[in-house]
């Protein structure tokens, strides 16, 4: 099975983009069989946080984008949000880290296998 990851990150780098301010995620696909994983792409989205207030419709939109993401690495994000995430069937990490590092650590700990039970109609 493909285990996708979508990442906010301006530069590809780091994850570095709080949730609201993303205007794109890029998307890792790790093969849960190898250990191996690739660059899919970049999505483009709308920001879901508009200043002070949050656009719902707006959030819904970034789901749609998101349909056959499984986690979603962020520099922050607020509790509204991640619940949001979480209660449609997305793994939300908060980890203002290298990117790189961070997929490495996923597979090591083979988290796809814990997103697995959490979520079971979503794998």
């Amino acid at each position: 099975m493909a285990y996708r990851i979508a990442i906010a990150s301006t530069d590809g780098i780091v994850v570095n983009q709080h949730f609201g301010h993303a205007e794109r995620f890029h998307i890792i696909e790790i093969d849960d069989s190898t250990g191996s994983y690739k660059y899919t792409g970049t999505r483009e989205v709308e920001r879901v946080c508009q200043g002070h207030y949050h656009d719902d419709s707006s959030f819904d939109k970034v789901i749609d984008v998101l349909h056959d993401i499984h986690a979603v690495l962020v520099a922050k994000i607020g509790s509204g949000a991640s619940q949001q995430l979480e209660s449609r069937g997305l793994t939300v990490y908060e980890a203002p880290f290298p990117i790189e590092q961070l997929i490495e650590k996923i597979i090591a700990d083979r988290l796809w296998e814990v997103d697995k039970w959490r979520f079971p109609t979503k794998n």
